[in-house]
């Protein structure tokens, strides 16, 4: 049986088998409602029961739908999270997505090299999984090296607020990604759907793709730690650079008070001011000045008040 699936503006024809058939096969097409009806019609699926399938969620899920199960994950595709939609059964997997993957272009070309992924579409699903992990430790790296970038900044004194705080954003919100992909790891290994319908792999392999997944939580908490430590460090380089500004503003009025007050005492300008008649007066004052102002510096800098 064969079946026309829409892929862009091409129309592509597609071998489609029923759950009963000993062949096995991966459908990989766009996630749009005439297409999952399309083929559930030619699975013998309930379509009703796939219309959450082409529903635009921002959460990986899995549903056990009796004869299949359905399954939605994110990829990490460049700088962006692509959502897969799998619909798994005896032989058969199907995977749908809005926009191109590249991982999914991987898969389909090492399938010449890898002819037992097709022995079992768990194994498929498996070998999917497990590099959606690798994929999200490849963005842990690139995160890390963003930080390190970052924290160079900060300690030049750049201000990188938003950009930590953006971030951070990113970092949280794929945390509640890889919270439920972990999760849907974890219901996959301990084997909750091994149905006459859907089969069951020859070994929990689902495990190791729960490993991956929680080491890329773990790799995401500990950058999130970071990011929290940088944040404090961003602000106590505020802090301390305004107290060094403060302490300049009160060495310069410290020294200028005295300063101001001989000023304006002889400055009152009255005739009884026996200063007003002492010979080079103006030259000694401003001597006096002078030395009161080296006075200060030096107690200053004794008292380390100007390191």
């Amino acid at each position: 049986m064969r079946i026309q699936i829409k892929d862009g503006d091409q129309v592509r024809e597609v071998p489609l088998m029923r759950p009963q058939s000993d062949q096995k096969a991966w459908i990989d097409g766009r996630t749009d409602d005439e297409t999952v009806v399309q083929i559930a019609d030619a699975m013998g699926w309930d379509a009703e029961a796939l219309s959450s399938v082409s529903r635009d969620t921002d959460r990986a899920q899995l549903q056990n739908l009796g004869k299949i199960l359905y399954i939605s994950v994110f990829v990490p595709d460049a700088d962006t999270l692509r959502k897969i939609n799998i619909i798994l059964a005896r032989g058969v997997l199907v995977t749908l997505h809005n926009e191109p993957v590249e991982m999914l272009n991987e898969v389909g070309v090492e399938l010449a090299q890898k002819p037992e992924l097709l022995e079992s579409a768990h194994y498929l699903l498996y070998e999917i999984l497990e590099r959606s992990a690798d994929r999200f430790l490849e963005a842990m790296d690139r995160y890390d090296e963003a930080f390190d970038a970052m924290e160079e900044d900060v300690l030049n004194g750049q201000d990188r607020t938003h950009a930590i705080f953006s971030l951070r954003h990113e970092l949280h919100r794929q945390r509640g990604v890889l919270a439920d992909m972990r999760r849907i790891a974890a219901r996959l290994s301990r084997r909750q759907f091994a149905s006459a319908s859907t089969g069951a792999p020859d070994a929990n392999i689902f495990v190791d793709v729960y490993d991956g997944f929680y080491h890329v939580m773990d790799n995401l908490d500990s950058l999130r730690d970071n990011l929290t430590g940088l944040v404090d460090l961003q602000l106590n380089q505020r802090s301390t650079r305004l107290n060094e500004i403060m302490k300049f503003l009160t060495i310069f009025s410290t020294i200028f008070l005295p300063l101001s007050f001989i000023t304006g005492f002889l400055g009152m300008n009255l005739r009884s001011m026996p200063e007003l008649y002492v010979p080079y007066g103006q030259e000694v004052v401003v001597f006096l000045m002078l030395l009161l102002v080296a006075t200060m510096l030096y107690v200053f800098k004794r008292r380390k008040w100007m390191s």
